[in-house]
């Protein structure tokens, strides 16, 4: 067999050799319209269409067909040719499906790298990160330091609204709680609904029926647990004391204690609060577990999943009382006396500092 591949290919390379010698001027024609077209190919799909640079941003529309793209790009001096564009466009599908969004693109650029752009997609984004623990308010402010939100009242009045919350699925009055601290990628021209749908889509894929079945089996519903967690979140500054926390709120609500919660003293006062004042513990709010038993209505900032888990599996442990020794961790105590000694322990340790 390899004897037959050998031979075969040795007598058709005669054959040409021999057809070569019998025609040169016409094997010298068709070896030039073979490199004038790579020459030419080769300028269509790596020479740009200017010298200069200009930038020029791109939106691709729903429905928006290859054709009407090349037409666009050629009008915005972003490539030469519509019809090399498109015969190239096919052959690498990006036909098929061109991703809505706005492409950042500049006439420097030669077709390929266009290609290349539209093929993988590269819509212009914002990467946004969310922090555990905070609320709707600072989620506002954080949108509103990006091209994507106006101003910070456009997604705090969206995210308070009763109707997008059951529009998105969310069995409260409000997405509070329900925005999943995380970081994302949110493209250029996207809704603030949409936002807000990414958000809560991200807590439903953490918050699973298997954590709805725990919350179930301990007596509270997911929104308690929603709530409870968010109150864990602002409490624990160390990842190992969340459970600990969580087993004194467990521990009071069994008692029928009040939960003396500093955080949701202060919630809905400002975006950020700096520090927690004993007027702020008078407060007369639904939210202020200082005056009222039990739960808050809601969630008092947005937890994330290490809370929501330890507001689930508390810590077995009879602490009723934590105190902060100011280097982010707390002192534990079991009894209202250990507690006080606990407080003193540490304004006796600020004194001497």
């Amino acid at each position: 067999m390899i004897g037959k591949n050998i031979g075969f290919s040795t007598s058709a390379w005669t054959n040409i050799k021999q057809w070569i010698y019998r025609n040169p001027w016409r094997a010298l024609l068709i070896a030039t319209v073979v490199l004038a077209t790579i020459v030419h190919l080769s300028a269509v799909l790596f020479v740009p269409p200017s010298k200069e640079k200009r930038a020029k941003e791109i939106e691709v529309t729903r429905g928006m067909s290859l054709k009407a793209l090349s037409n666009l790009l050629k009008r915005e001096g972003i490539i030469r040719s519509r019809g090399y564009f498109e015969l190239f466009g096919r052959l690498q599908g990006i036909s098929r499906k061109i991703r809505i969004g706005y492409y950042e693109l500049d006439s420097q650029m030669n077709m390929w790298q266009v290609l290349g752009i539209f093929r993988n997609g590269r819509i212009i984004e914002y990467a946004v990160t969310i922090p555990e623990g905070y609320n709707l308010f600072q989620i506002g402010y954080v949108l509103a330091a990006t091209p994507l939100a106006n101003e910070a009242r456009q997604f705090i009045l969206l995210a308070r609204d009763r109707n997008v919350a059951q529009k998105l699925n969310v069995s409260a009055d409000t997405l509070e709680g329900y925005l999943f601290p995380d970081t994302y990628h949110f493209p250029k021209g996207i809704m603030l609904e949409e936002i807000a749908q990414q958000m809560t889509q991200r807590y439903n894929s953490v918050f699973t029926d298997d954590y709805r079945a725990r919350a179930r089996k301990i007596g509270f519903t997911e929104h308690q647990i929603v709530t409870l967690a968010s109150i864990i979140e602002k409490e624990a500054r160390l990842s190992s004391e969340r459970e600990l926390i969580s087993a004194v709120y467990h521990n009071r609500l069994k008692k029928g204690m009040r939960l003396q919660a500093d955080p949701t003293a202060v919630y809905g006062k400002e975006a950020w609060v700096r520090k927690v004042t004993p007027r702020d513990l008078k407060r007369n709010t639904p939210y202020n577990t200082y005056i009222h038993k039990g739960l808050p209505p809601g969630p008092i900032a947005n937890p994330g999943q290490g809370a929501i888990f330890a507001a689930l599996y508390p810590a077995t442990v009879d602490y009723l009382y934590f105190v902060a020794q100011g280097d982010g961790s707390h002192s534990f105590s079991k009894d209202y006396a250990s507690h006080l000694q606990a407080i003193e322990r540490y304004r006796r340790n600020q004194r001497n500092r």
